[in-house]
């Protein structure tokens, strides 16, 4: 597939409300206790929601089955999944121009008050600079792009540039130059460098934008890089987050690789060629030149991984996705963290599920189980108690839930939230939570712009009824 330029204006908005029940700085914070109100320590297991499901291991979709639903989403350009290895070989100038043009037009703008790390405003001098480092006069007429992979989890930036933007000087935890991270092993093309020779500006599975070049090494010949990436035989990592080691006395580690990262499997531990102990897996490298290389990447055998994609049941969406409770929130995943979508995304990655970066466009995938926006919160009800556990997503702007189930008569949903507003005995309140919780679909309800249940605008099952 050739990529359509687009405008991101939109995809810009959506992704600055991801997880933010309200903007934070906008009214005074409360600190949320450990257990939310109608939710108790039994409830935070998986076993308790499984056990109220009929038929647990039931497969809701077959491997064929993802596969053809990975093939037409990614067909889908509503969707902003892009096919990397699908992309053309040669840019124009003009074409890497406009790329540039519209991230200066979502982020560029000096018209509204943005602020660095220390609250200060962002100077004309800043954005100056930054507009330098774009290196737009190195461009050529004709640029040819180059394949590469990620050798680390890193972060991917509007700009070329560490520093954080804020919308106000006390909200330096979100960083409206930050798009997400990128995980190791990941194919990207990769159209530009900076002029300080530190970022390369590439395209990824799920969206376009500045690496750091030490975090990435580039493929002498393309086909190297789309091999590693097809490889049919896979070790996924099926924990929250594990080492992988350079060598198999697991003393040198590699990097780290979160939830539905996925490895070339060379051998299984105690197989010929491999060790007794360990996985072995092959791992890209960047050599001091920048090339790509690979190497053997090493994970103890009791470490929590699986060997393929896991079966796509309820049980085992329950499980893995409480092994992410408790995780902290981070906008974009900064500081190694994770916010709303990027939960959706990673755990259904652990079972070869392609879903969106973005909250909005996750909930376009699957089967639409109602038109629930402007419904009545009981009408909404209604559709729930159809639902699929753990195989169901809820949407509201801005932010995205995973349902659990029913439990006296109350709605409950795991989620990655930064905060809730409540009303408070001096006007509102920002209750902030700032992690993966379970909580029930009432959250929220005293606050001005009333609960989860009453703001919900979609419901999308992903997968199959029983």
């Amino acid at each position: 597939m050739t990529f359509r330029q687009r405008s991101i204006r939109t995809l810009i908005v959506e992704i600055i409300l991801t997880c933010f029940i309200v903007l934070p700085g906008s009214s005074r914070l409360l600190a949320a206790s450990h257990l939310l109100p109608h939710v108790t320590p039994m409830m935070e297991k998986p076993e308790f929601w499984i056990k109220k499901i009929h038929s647990p291991s039931r497969v809701l979709w077959k491997p064929e089955e993802i596969e053809k639903i990975n093939e037409k989403a990614s067909r889908n350009q509503d969707l902003y999944l892009f096919s990397v290895k699908d992309l053309k070989d040669q840019w124009t100038k003009e074409e890497i121009l406009a790329f540039f043009r519209e991230d200066w037009e979502g982020f560029g703008s000096i018209d509204q008050g943005r602020y660095d790390r220390y609250g200060n405003p962002l100077k004309e001098s800043f954005w100056i600079e930054v507009k330098k480092n774009l290196n737009e006069e190195s461009l050529e007429e004709k640029n040819r792009m180059l394949s590469g992979l990620v050798v680390k989890r890193t972060d991917i930036r509007f700009f070329p540039t560490r520093e954080i933007c804020a919308s106000n000087p006390t909200n330096g935890g979100f960083d409206q130059f930050q798009h997400s991270s990128v995980s190791p092993g990941s194919l990207v093309g990769v159209y530009h460098v900076s002029k300080d020779s530190l970022w390369t500006y590439v395209q990824t599975r799920f969206v376009r934008g500045w690496v750091q070049r030490a975090d990435l090494a580039i493929a002498y010949e393309k086909s190297e890089a789309l091999a590693y990436d097809e490889a049919k035989e896979r070790l996924v990592v099926t924990g929250n987050f594990i080492n992988i080691f350079s060598d198999p006395s697991f003393e040198q580690i590699a990097f780290s690789a979160q939830m539905g990262t996925s490895f070339p499997l060379l051998y299984l531990p105690g197989r010929e060629g491999g060790t007794k102990n360990s996985y072995v897996i092959r791992i890209p490298f960047r050599e001091a030149d920048g090339r790509l290389t690979f190497h053997k990447g090493y994970i103890p055998r009791d470490k929590d991984v699986h060997s393929g994609f896991l079966p796509y049941t309820q049980m085992n969406l329950a499980r893995e996705v409480f092994k992410m409770l408790h995780q902290p929130y981070g906008w974009g995943e900064m500081s190694g963290a994770r916010d709303c979508s990027r939960l959706i995304m990673d755990l259904f990655s652990a079972f070869g599920i392609l879903m969106p970066r973005n909250s909005k466009f996750q909930a376009r995938m699957g089967i639409d189980l109602g038109q629930v926006e402007n419904r009545t919160s009981k009408e909404k009800e209604r559709i729930l108690d159809q639902a699929v556990p753990f195989a169901t997503l809820l949407r509201l702007p801005g932010h995205i839930m995973l349902y659990l189930g029913k439990h006296r008569g109350r709605h409950y949903v795991i989620h990655n939230i930064w905060g809730i507003q409540e009303t408070g005995e001096s006007g509102p309140v920002l209750k902030k939570i700032g992690g993966v919780v379970v909580s029930d679909l009432n959250l929220g309800a005293s606050g001005p712009k009333g609960s989860l249940l009453d703001r919900i605008t979609d419901i999308r099952l992903i997968g199959s009824y029983p």
